[in-house]
């Protein structure tokens, strides 16, 4: 596993891998440091979140999960984060991400079982029919109260990832997704955010209002 966190020390201050890099190509870790973690700023305002972040190596698949800290850097700045990554087959990313989904409390769980529903999937559908000079990209937006609720929006969009709906079936065996982020630019192609972000968002973006 890779970690990436905040150092406090040193004369390299600042976010590093903060595990041992060996075993791992330098392709794969360039990719990783510029992935791994989901952007947006104002992470400071969601101490406790949880971000679940995965994408396509070379010949494997990243599964980085991100938790926004309490600490503050030597400015007092806050929003520090730590991230852990996993690498693995596409067979087993499927795996662990479906074992994801099987621990959703209830009544998540039967939540989750009804969506996405029918008006959701013509809506889907509808946003991400290909379009000329277009990017693969969908929104998720949602109400932001607190990690625990979250979760919903997080399986949500690990179901979109693993079962894609409509034309979305064209964007591969499993979507590049990222559960929580601040902005979309740079990010997943499939991607959720909370409604009330600070960032605007891109003319022309596909976006679903959950």
């Amino acid at each position: 596993m890779l970690v990436i966190e905040y150092v406090f020390e040193g004369h390299q201050r600042g976010y590093n891998f903060t595990s041992p890099t060996n075993g791992y190509n330098e392709d794969d870790l360039k990719a990783i440091w510029r992935q791994a973690m989901p952007r947006g700023r104002g992470w400071g305002q969601y101490v406790g979140a949880r971000s679940l972040k995965c994408f396509m190596l070379d010949r494997a698949v990243a599964l980085c999960e991100t938790e926004v800290t309490a600490l503050r850097d030597e400015h007092g700045r806050g929003g520090i984060r730590r991230t852990e990554v996993e690498v693995m087959s596409l067979k087993d990313a499927r795996s662990t991400l479906k074992q994801r989904l099987t621990t959703l409390p209830e009544p998540q769980r039967s939540a989750l079982d009804r969506l996405p529903n029918f008006g959701q999937k013509m809506a889907i559908a509808n946003k991400t029919m290909p379009k000329p000079r277009r990017a693969q990209r969908l929104v998720l937006l949602a109400a932001y109260r607190d990690p625990a609720s979250w979760r919903l929006i997080e399986a949500l969009t690990i179901k979109l990832a693993l079962y894609p709906s409509g034309p979305m079936r064209r964007w591969g065996r499993l979507i590049p997704f990222t559960t929580l982020a601040l902005s979309h630019h740079d990010e997943s192609p499939l991607v959720a955010l909370p409604d009330d972000l600070s960032g605007p968002i891109e003319r022309g973006t596909p976006v679903l209002r959950l």
